[in-house]
């Protein structure tokens, strides 16, 4: 019992933290004003509603930002959107993906590739780029 307490807890906290970072995420970048935002992940929608600076929208089509826990054949339909992924194997596979959020050894990281974020004219807060790279890992 002790065990699937602690694993609640490390969930939720894991969950609220990763809010957090989209958030924080989402707000850096200066040069979008009204930030319509898409996720597949169905926790951070519902999260994202709460949060006034933030629309959030149904479909790919209406999005500024793409937020994507997995591949979806739609992006080729709408090869111009700002997508940003959370999982590190997503950068490589989605190729205009800008930036990503994942853990590793149980640590949250986040990182930029300068030349996507360049192609699609994004810029950050001096905040976020620290977490700038010049390419994939």
């Amino acid at each position: 019992m002790m065990f699937l307490s602690s694993f609640l807890f490390s969930s939720c906290y894991n969950m609220n933290l990763k809010i957090q970072i989209l958030e924080h995420v989402c707000s850096g970048i200066k040069n979008i004003d009204n930030m319509y935002i898409y996720s597949d992940d169905k926790d951070i929608q519902t999260a994202f509603k709460n949060i006034d600076k933030f629309y959030i929208v149904d479909t790919v089509k209406e999005a500024q930002i793409v937020i994507l826990n997995k591949n979806t054949p739609i992006l080729k339909k709408f090869p111009n959107k700002h997508i940003f992924v959370l999982n590190y194997d997503l950068l490589e596979e989605i190729p205009s993906s800008f930036g990503a959020f994942f853990w590793k050894k149980g640590r949250p990281n986040i990182v930029f590739i300068k030349s996507r974020l360049n192609k699609q004219s994004l810029k950050l807060s001096k905040e976020l780029n620290h977490y700038v790279e010049e390419k994939v890992w």
